[in-house]
């Protein structure tokens, strides 16, 4: 194997791991986020209103609704 091939493959491997790492992080934070703006919204007696747009990056919109 040439050099040019292996610097290539580690880089492409590189970048997928750091997307990944990217997506999984918002995820997280996504799901942290919704759950204390759900919860403080529930402490005021609001009606929750929450639309995810896509599943894969989770974008959402959300309303608390009084």
């Amino acid at each position: 194997m040439n050099r040019t091939y292996i610097i290539g493959v580690s880089l492409a491997g590189l970048a997928a791991f750091a997307i990944s790492f990217l997506i999984l992080t918002s995820n997280y934070f996504h799901s942290k986020e919704i759950s204390l703006l759900t919860s403080r919204c529930y402490e005021i007696d609001g009606e929750v209103s929450l639309e995810i747009h896509n599943d894969f990056t989770k974008s959402y919109s959300f309303e608390c609704k009084k």
